[in-house]
């Protein structure tokens, strides 16, 4: 007995139908694949950044319990959650572009605080002191490490330990800001605020 031969047109066909349904497959791959990250997708979730919106709501300079101390007051009106020790703050000079200086958590701090305590953070939730995780409806302060008027011009300084230099903003001055959230280097608020004389 003779085995049955295949009919080749039959194997070309099946051939072709496969060769087809192959390159269909990897273009839709390659589409999608390109669609994912053109619509910003990423692999790494740790650094998606944060989106807040907080705003400058005062700037406190006063003397008391034999101290000079000063702070900002910040709002946070809205979005994510936002840990204090994650966060920088830029600062400089609206009529200085060469004076700035980078504020964190990492640093230590000089200054006192309202309470006539020596500092332990410069960023710290207002009112609570130890609270480093604000959200909506919350209040936090950046904390200068003091301020001096022994001449003309009076400034509100910051020199954490181990600093070899200060910066200072002279009262009647602007102080510029950004806040920086640290892990996606992203600007999360930034704006100004008049240094006033201390009251």
């Amino acid at each position: 007995m003779k085995p049955e031969q295949r009919d080749p047109d039959i194997t070309r066909g099946i051939s072709e139908v496969f060769g087809v349904m192959l390159i269909l497959a990897i273009t839709i791959i390659v589409a999608g694949i390109i669609a994912a990250f053109a619509g910003g997708f990423s692999f790494d979730s740790s650094e998606e950044a944060l989106s807040a919106n907080i705003v400058v709501s005062g700037f406190v300079v006063k003397s008391d319990h034999g101290h000079n101390y000063a702070y900002i007051i910040f709002d946070h009106m809205s979005g994510d959650p936002v840990n204090l020790n994650g966060v920088e703050f830029a600062l400089g000079s609206r009529s200085s572009s060469t004076k700035r200086t980078v504020i964190s958590n990492r640093l230590e701090p000089t200054g006192w605080n309202e309470t006539g305590s020596s500092l332990t953070q410069y960023i710290q939730g207002y009112g609570a002191g130890s609270v480093t995780r604000i959200g909506t409806g919350d209040r936090f302060v950046l904390y200068a490490d003091g301020w001096t008027d022994e001449d003309e011009d009076g400034v509100v300084t910051w020199q954490s330990h181990g600093s070899s230099g200060e910066f200072s903003v002279k009262f009647n001055d602007h102080l510029t800001y950004q806040i920086i959230d640290t892990r996606s280097k992203r600007v999360l608020s930034s704006g100004m605020i008049a240094v006033p004389e201390p009251s």
